[in-house]
């Protein structure tokens, strides 16, 4: 284990994609402080002003090494997430929604993103944490 890791400040993320007609296709993937990875896609449609038909699944799908977590982490900060609006919305009943709630150590952010473009900051945040969670997500 990196001696350094142990210094580093806890990382957790979550991400959200949810679809403004249809449940089935939501997506959510999680990252734990202590790296474990959970990741959920909706395969049914769930009733009307539901968004999951199930919770997170017990087991998590990996666990990150204490470099991939360090990794994660310089992408969240490099990327500028946390200096992202809390909202970025467009007007409109058809679409998506995209969020993400972000902590490392003390710093705690969370954006969601309504039928717009996602900010290069928030892709770059997404990309990863759809890459992490490999296919389908990353499909």
């Amino acid at each position: 284990m990196n001696p350094s890791a142990a210094a580093d400040p806890p990382l957790s993320l979550e991400f959200r994609r949810v679809q403004a007609i249809s449940s089935r296709g939501n997506q959510r993937i999680r990252v734990t402080p202590a790296g474990d990875v959970f990741a959920y896609l909706e395969q049914r449609d769930c009733p009307s002003g539901e968004e999951w038909s199930a919770p997170w699944p017990d087991a998590p799908l990996r666990r990150l090494s204490p470099v991939e977590q360090q990794e994660l982490a310089r992408t969240l900060l490099a990327s500028g997430f946390l200096e992202l609006p809390g909202r970025i919305v467009v007007a409109g009943r058809d679409g998506f929604r995209d969020e993400i709630d972000a902590a490392l150590g003390a710093q705690r952010h969370s954006v969601r993103i309504e039928r717009a473009p996602a900010p290069v900051a928030f892709a770059r945040v997404r990309a990863a944490l759809l890459a992490i969670a490999g296919p389908p997500f990353s499909a």
